[in-house]
């Protein structure tokens, strides 16, 4: 299991920025957070990271997001003596724990894949990471000899804002087939793989607009066929 710790220096962020991404996670990832010295004062704190640490019961490694590179050497040193095994991730603070944390629910994602993704975390806002990481990619599925196709309408009020497109990418990654999606409304959009988080929030998705989807695999029809219940239900929205 892959827990997510938040640093920030101050102790007011940490606990908004952990609120946040819980109401993304729904309890599905431990997700602890801290930030601010012992006497309340704007800083880090070793003890209070490693208590933070504590709270992460089970967990076989940890992401860990900053909000500044200085909470770093801090961070590092409360999970050297941890033990637990822990990545330091590039990724924005705010941004990139919404996207880890929801990357983290997917089945079998690993450390490096979830903090690659979290990395690409403002992309959502047009803004190229400043330093490219490395993505790590799931080996393609043999696509069937035809492929499916399906144009939905969105017609939630907000489109595909966080939490709908959360559900989109969760519901497209219970299935092995390769899914794309494209924002007939936003044709400069580049097309997306419908199981990243960070390609479906590109895609600009609004109110009425249509997506056309293409599904190739031994699966596809399923998984249009569950996509396609999802939007008609609104995802659950009124």
């Amino acid at each position: 299991m892959i827990g997510i710790l938040l640093i920030s220096h101050s102790a007011s962020i940490a606990r908004g920025v952990k609120e946040l991404i819980e109401q993304m996670a729904q309890g599905q990832v431990l997700i602890a957070a801290t930030g601010g010295t012992l006497d309340g004062d704007l800083g880090t704190s070793t003890d209070l990271i490693s208590q933070a640490i504590a709270s992460l019961v089970g967990v076989d490694e940890v992401l860990v997001l900053v909000d500044m590179g200085s909470a770093i050497m801090s961070a590092e040193i409360a999970l050297e003596m941890s033990g637990i095994p822990y990545l330091m991730s590039a990724a924005p603070l705010v941004e990139g724990a919404l996207v880890a944390a929801i990357e983290s629910t997917r089945p079998n994602a690993t450390i490096i894949e979830i903090s690659a993704a979290a990395e690409r975390a403002l992309e959502t806002k047009g803004v190229a990471p400043v330093v490219e990481q490395p993505r790590t990619e799931s080996p393609p599925v043999p696509p069937a000899s035809t492929g499916v196709e399906m144009t939905l309408t969105i017609m939630n009020k907000i489109g595909l804002h966080m939490r709908p497109a959360k559900d989109f990418v969760t519901t497209a990654c219970r299935f092995a087939s390769v899914i794309r999606a494209r924002n007939v409304a936003r044709p400069e959009r580049p097309v997306a793989n419908a199981k990243s988080m960070i390609d479906i929030m590109k895609l600009g998705v609004g109110f009425g607009h249509q997506i056309h989807l293409r599904a190739e695999g031994d699966d596809a029809l399923q998984a249009l066929d569950a996509l396609a219940r999802l939007v008609a239900n609104n995802f659950g929205e009124m």
